[in-house]
């Protein structure tokens, strides 16, 4: 669509992010997919503690993206869950939230601004070698968005207030190598077996489907060939 374009959003359009944020909330089946931020929040991501990218149709906001730097004291900090350690904290950026107006979705706009704030990142020379997000298990858009990026599942767990989030990780600066020990297909909505296989050291890297229906996510355990973090 020639008319769409991206561009970074500014502070001044915080009132048009709340909107399509309401919009896109009150069009989902799943009301808890989408953990909503608040004016507050917004602001802080666009007033030097993240990114956040626009797509525009003849310039209404239709869909937004953020990336935010989290503040390493937190004590719900994804890098802990992710298994970093508390100095590795302040080398985190989160994959925030992800908004596409209903009447706007299927352009593949999630990936386009993933793809946008990523090289963003890499442009201005950062010094972030991790990423975290989450994503609910039922939000089939996002999981494949991540898969995609590269992160890798590497929790499960309640979180913002009791919701079950998948957490992702993706070190930035990792090329090790390693073995595969062992390799294990796991029905999507087999939340306890993937609880399982998180807890004894198993990272989810592949989101498959045979039939258009049925979804699976590809476990791995794995040896590190050389020093380093071996998550990923």
């Amino acid at each position: 669509m020639s008319e769409l374009h991206l561009k970074q959003i500014s502070e001044e359009q915080i009132e048009a992010l709340l909107r399509l944020q309401e919009i896109v909330f009150m069009n989902l089946k799943q009301k808890d997919q989408l953990s909503t931020l608040t004016k507050e929040e917004f602001k802080r991501i666009l007033t030097g503690e993240g990114y956040m990218v626009g797509v525009f149709c003849k310039e209404q906001l239709i869909a937004a993206r953020a990336l935010l730097k989290p503040r390493s004291e937190e004590s719900e900090h994804l890098g802990l869950d992710a298994g970093l350690t508390k100095d590795q904290l302040n080398q985190v950026v989160y994959q925030e939230i992800s908004l596409v107006h209903p009447e706007f979705r299927g352009n593949r706009l999630q990936q386009r601004m993933g793809n946008w704030l990523m090289q963003n990142l890499v442009n201005e020379g950062s010094s972030y070698s991790f990423i975290c997000a989450t994503v609910a298990p039922t939000n089939l858009a996002s999981l494949i968005d991540k898969f995609k990026q590269g992160l890798e599942v590497v929790a499960l767990k309640e979180k913002y207030g009791g919701k079950l989030r998948f957490v992702f990780l993706k070190d930035l600066n990792d090329t090790s190598n390693f073995t595969v020990l062992e390799e294990k297909e796991v029905e999507l909505t087999a939340l306890e077996e993937q609880r399982h296989l998180l807890q004894e050291g198993y990272r989810g890297n592949e989101l498959k489907n045979e039939d258009g229906r049925r979804y699976r996510i590809r476990y791995q355990l794995r040896s590190k060939n050389e020093s380093g973090f071996n998550m990923l």
